[in-house]
């Protein structure tokens, strides 16, 4: 039987940084992937996150770094579907930078973009993936951290 997936996307303004940080804390006790385009966005976003907060840190993990079971944000960067020891993660969040080739393995994908939003685009992927897609939600960030509900045709 196919797998059943979620699809998110959201047309970000905010710092993808600040937006990992945000949405990471609510998801905190779900086993998250970070999918980044390189080693570069990858030590950016590692480095960001030990130092945002004064007071707190969101523990979190590369994925190059021995995993253990207690670890529930990783930071990777290239396909997530070549990377075997990552596939017991649910959510995976996908930097604006990253294109997949394929939605397979997890459940919960978030796409995020900067560019403005694109019904017809996220019509087009509803489409090819309609008996896949449990539900598709689209967001639209008017300013920071407020967003809107796209709705899809």
């Amino acid at each position: 039987m196919d797998k059943i997936y979620d699809i998110n996307f959201y047309y970000i303004k905010s710092d993808f940084c600040h937006i990992v940080n945000s949405l990471a804390k609510k998801l905190r006790y779900n086993k998250i992937l970070v999918n980044l385009s390189n080693e570069l966005e990858m030590n950016f976003l590692d480095k960001y996150l030990w130092t945002k907060e004064k007071n707190e840190f969101l523990p979190h993990k590369i994925f190059t770094e021995k995993l253990y079971s207690k670890d529930n944000l990783v930071l990777f960067y290239g396909d997530y579907l070549k990377i075997n020891n990552l596939l017991d993660f649910d959510i995976i969040l996908i930097s604006p930078k990253v294109k997949i080739k394929k939605i397979s393995n997890l459940k919960k994908f978030f796409f995020f973009s900067y560019n403005e939003e694109n019904k017809q685009i996220i019509s087009s992927i509803s489409t090819k993936l309609k008996k896949k897609i449990k539900k598709i939600k689209c967001f639209y960030e008017f300013d920071k951290f407020k967003w809107k509900t796209i709705q899809i045709t």
